[in-house]
């Protein structure tokens, strides 16, 4: 195998080293678990979106300053439905989201053991 066929789209979310690796940077990102109103949440999350983007494009006519919060509402319920479809997420969060919902995630966090293979190795590359 060549070194080139490692950078390959499919090893792009992964600690990155010249070859790739097959884990996912363990100290950055956390999963979670499912709670009782997970699908609740996502599902209103997705309805959200949906108003959002449809009041912001009808504001957006009248005032560009008056379609901004619904721009930056857009933003959070999107990410929020991402989040809560991929099951992983940031520990220092995201740009302009609420910690608040990041807190309530990490709540429910899926314990890693950090002395694994893949976590010892992850902390080798810093």
């Amino acid at each position: 195998m060549s070194n080139k066929q490692f950078r390959e789209n499919r090893y792009l979310n992964e600690s990155g080293s010249k070859t790739g690796n097959w884990y996912m940077n363990r100290l950055d990102f956390f999963q979670f678990h499912q709670y009782p109103k997970y699908k609740k949440h996502k599902f209103i999350s997705f309805c959200l979106i949906i108003v959002f983007i449809y009041l912001s494009f009808y504001i957006i006519k009248f005032s560009i300053l008056g379609s901004l919060p619904f721009i930056y509402l857009t933003y959070a319920a999107l990410m929020t439905f991402n989040l809560l479809h991929s099951k992983t997420c940031r520990y220092k969060g995201y740009f302009l989201y609420p910690k608040k919902i990041i807190n309530f995630l990490r709540d429910r966090e899926i314990e890693v053991d950090l002395d694994d293979f893949d976590s010892i190795a992850t902390m080798s590359k810093k």
